[in-house]
């Protein structure tokens, strides 16, 4: 690659990353928990400003959280034949314990609306390429001016232990490295060779593109009603703490003790002299207004003195309010009341699967980004193992989202089985359901039927000799 094409690349690159950071960085921080403090006027003491932080309850994890853990890949079809399905997760999929690192990226999918896996050769064990879930944050793939759906070519950011950086540049054919010294400026290039990927080692894993091949977060909606909950949880604490009883009022008590002649008391030092406030000032003595009780009377001195009550505050009106928006949230989320607890109670299969309709349908539409995305990979890590075909039908078997039992499970196949459906395909619906898994039970069920045709013909052999009879 050219050196100077290079450095252009690795320019727009770093340019993208640090103007997509803000942006990022909040999206990861109000999913963490790391949320706004509800409004409160300067100066507020130090109770105030406890319960604001007592107010943030991090719902938007939950909404985060909820259609990542439905999607599982479970097994793999290349589109060739049985054997280079199971080489294909035996050789590629296991050793990098893609059964759990998969729900990285697609939580970084649906909180980022990008998340991205990369693959890259090994040297020491050729038919098993590396496959990784990458940062969205580190790496900027610049889309093609002439195909916004495909990449130009893509940088890669990290950090040295030594508090160095270093930059990768990768086109469909090249690599080049930059590093950056501790406290430097400036960018050297230090390394470039080729690979054998003919592509872009990166796969972008997108949501909600739009038609310029832009990705839009779910959460960016989601946040300012996160926002709105918080503010609604701290006004109700404030309530509670200050008037959620009843408060009594004085009105026309004057504090300050007087002599006969009406003039104020003052304090004395030990030595005679008055007590001086910050200011200069004498500091009166102050009548106290007295401790209430069952058993105790207030006299207050002065006729304009008067005692009355202010009732509490509504506490329910609060409630309504923050249930409202707190609906509001799961429903723009598309997630089911039952995430709330407390708004579903002793429902059916069938009322649960009508509750989570609009859920499957999120659901669905993630796994659909998601496995044309785990496809893709899949044919980078062939072609990083030197192989020629492409699996341009390859399929990703997700397991089953959706809210059933496992006896209506094992009905659905049976009766798949029973209309001519071949095991293989039929128990590969099961829960949990690998192409190891499923090979095993076809294996086991083969030997279980020789064994039992061997003693069947044995018995049949041994009948047909003493009596003469013959089974038809």
């Amino acid at each position: 690659m050219d050196a100077k094409l290079a450095r252009n690349y690795l320019e727009i690159g770093l340019n993208r990353l640090s103007a997509q950071a803000p942006a990022w960085q909040r999206r990861q921080d109000y999913v963490e928990g790391k949320q706004d403090d509800p409004f409160a006027p300067e100066g507020v003491n130090t109770e105030y400003k406890s319960l604001q932080k007592q107010s943030i309850a991090n719902f938007l994890e939950i909404a985060m959280n909820a259609p990542v853990q439905r999607m599982q890949a479970d097994g793999f079809r290349t589109g060739r034949n049985d054997k280079a399905d199971l080489t294909a997760w035996n050789e590629i999929w296991q050793p990098n314990k893609l059964d759990s690192r998969q729900k990285i990226v697609y939580k970084q999918m649906y909180i980022h609306g990008r998340g991205i896996m990369s693959v890259t050769p090994q040297r020491k064990s050729p038919k098993t390429p590396k496959i990784r879930p990458e940062n969205g944050k580190r790496v900027w793939i610049e889309p093609n001016p002439d195909d916004p759906f495909e990449g130009l070519f893509a940088v890669k950011q990290i950090g040295g232990l030594d508090g160095s950086v270093n930059a990768f540049i990768y086109t469909d054919t090249e690599w080049v490295q930059f590093s950056q010294a501790k406290g430097k400026k400036d960018w050297g290039m230090t390394a470039a060779g080729r690979h054998n990927l003919d592509g872009l080692p990166f796969v972008t894993f997108d949501f909600n593109v739009d038609a310029d091949g832009v990705p839009h977060a779910p959460i960016d909606k989601l946040m300012p009603q996160q926002d709105a909950i918080n503010t609604i949880r701290f006004n109700t604490l404030l309530a509670m703490q200050f008037s959620a009883y009843r408060q009594r009022v004085f009105t026309g008590f004057d504090p300050v003790a007087r002599d006969a002649k009406g003039n104020p008391i003052v304090q004395k030092n030990p030595d005679g002299t008055p007590r001086l406030d910050l200011n200069g000032l004498p500091i009166p003595v102050l009548n106290t207004p007295g401790r209430l009780g069952v058993d105790r009377a207030l006299v207050f001195p002065g006729e304009l003195t008067k005692v009355f009550d202010l009732p509490e505050s509504n506490l329910d009106n609060y409630i309504k309010v923050y249930d409202t928006f707190l609906n509001t949230f799961f429903s723009t989320g598309q997630i089911p009341p039952q995430y709330s607890l407390t708004k579903m109670a002793n429902l059916t299969g069938d009322g649960m699967a009508g509750a989570e309709s609009t859920f499957q349908s999120l659901i669905t539409d993630l796994k659909m980004a998601a496995g044309e995305s785990l496809e893709s990979v899949m044919r980078l890590a062939n072609r990083a193992r030197g192989e020629s075909n492409v699996d341009v039908a390859s399929e990703v078997i997700w397991a089953s989202s959706e809210i059933q039992s496992f006896a209506q499970i094992v009905d659905g196949v049976g009766k798949l089985i029973t209309s001519g459906m071949s095991r293989k395909d039929a128990w590969s619906m099961l829960p949990d359901a690998t192409p190891p898994k499923v090979q095993e039970w076809v294996e086991n069920s083969d030997s279980d039927i020789d064994r039992q045709d061997a003693g069947v013909n044995a018995l049949a052999a041994k009948i047909g000799g003493t009596s003469g009879y013959e089974l038809s």
